[in-house]
């Protein structure tokens, strides 16, 4: 079972649509303690209740009346709490189009449903996560209507709400992944504030990535790409240089860390961390793909591959076949496997590779016993950074982390 303590004395905090616990992970460095989780994915929740200790999460259809009864129980066992903290699922309104994307989609009606979660668990503060898509869905109406909704979730409950867009990789999560944050703050119960987003390093990233000329405004940023104690950004390499070499369709086995820690973030990321490597098994890959991935540079994609390489593969599309760039964080994972590939082997990600990019410490483990490789890689691509939740909300909350000493 779990070996991730957790802070027993500290804030009360629930997570809805909690996944393994990404949002979790960040809760419990800034102090809180998570006294329930819930999770419609029945493997989200095994691997949860595997990393942590007690059966905190509970599998919960949130858009059922038996989904609410059990919440409202929890509630009154609970007592009060403090931070409800959670991460709907965005494919509703995410650019990757899955289906119907209007208010019949499901995954909509989960983000739907939070002012009623609120006004239920009656919480000091939350904490929403989505996709910036959510500001531009059916021209800023689903927005607007859920910020209305939050303001006032139930009579006499008010709060006041606000939101930003941050890159999870301005807080040393080493991938670029754009997210809105919803904070609500109960009437006359603190003065907490969302802190500014910094600039997009996009163009930044682009241009580590493809050889290009860095924006003038954006140049103080490159030395703290450069520099592996930077704790602030983190490149692919910084992030896992420290991690064996691995060939395609390598077998789940414990193996050592190649080198002692290289970076801030390999440093943070092993505290805790079991004797050797967990969660190395990689996918196999097609002697095409390897041919393919031959011809692409570091930072690059399908648009270079040579046109007798293609074998009716399309390459109008950045996102296919892309490689890692060592000295630039990740593009935003996807919950698919092959949604990257290292910058250097001709392989996709091992399952601890891709927790790594999206922040994920080493303690975190997948087992094939637990769940799939398939499905765990999905979990991890649905998953909110956890360094993003600690970076945010620990300067919201004017908490200052371990990490950050």
């Amino acid at each position: 079972m779990g070996e991730e303590l957790d802070n027993a004395t500290g804030p009360v905090a629930v997570e809805l649509c909690a996944g393994f616990g990404g949002i979790g992970i960040g809760l419990r460095a800034l102090g809180y303690h998570v006294a329930k989780a819930y999770d419609s994915w029945a493997d989200a929740v095994a691997v949860y209740n595997h990393n942590f200790s007690g059966e905190l999460a509970t599998k919960c259809n949130l858009l059922s009346d038996k989904g609410r009864k059990l919440v409202a129980a929890d509630r009154r066992r609970i007592g009060d709490v403090d931070l409800l903290a959670a991460g709907p699922p965005c494919k509703g309104f995410s650019q990757i189009r899955n289906g119907s994307h209007d208010g019949r989609n499901g995954h909509n009606r989960v983000l739907k449903c939070m002012p009623d979660y609120v006004a239920l668990l009656r919480p000091r503060l939350f904490v929403l996560e989505n996709v910036p898509d959510l500001i531009r869905h059916r021209g800023g109406k689903t927005l607007t209507d859920l910020l209305r909704r939050l303001q006032v979730p139930a009579d006499r409950l008010r709060y006041r709400v606000e939101y930003r867009v941050y890159d999870a990789a301005h807080f040393g999560t080493p991938q670029a992944r754009r997210r809105i944050l919803i904070l609500g703050v109960r009437d006359g119960s603190g003065t907490e504030r969302l802190p500014d987003a910094g600039p997009d390093l996009a163009q930044l990233f682009a241009a580590v990535r493809h050889g290009g000329v860095v924006p003038e405004e954006l140049a103080s940023y490159v030395a703290a790409l450069r520099d592996p104690n930077d704790e602030n950004l983190t490149t692919a390499r910084q992030a896992l240089s420290d991690l064996p070499q691995l060939g395609p369709g390598e077998p789940e086995v414990e193996r050592e860390y190649v080198t002692d820690a290289e970076s801030a973030f390999q440093r943070w990321v092993r505290v805790g961390a079991p004797g050797k490597l967990r969660d190395t098994r990689t996918p196999a890959v097609k002697d095409d793909t390897v041919r393919r991935l031959l011809h692409i540079p570091p930072g690059g994609c399908a648009r270079v591959i040579p046109g007798e390489h293609l074998n009716g593969l399309s390459r109008r599309y950045d996102s296919a076949y892309r490689r890692l760039h060592p000295d630039a964080p990740s593009t935003a994972l996807s919950t698919k496997y092959d949604c990257v590939y290292h910058y250097s082997e001709q392989r996709s990600l091992s399952v601890r590779e891709y927790a790594r990019l999206q922040g994920i410490p080493d303690r975190i483990t997948f087992p094939s016993s637990v769940v799939c490789r398939r499905n765990a890689y999905e979990m991890i691509g649905n998953s909110v950074p956890p360094l993003l939740i600690e970076g945010v909300l620990g300067e919201a909350f004017g908490i200052r982390t371990r990490r950050l000493e």
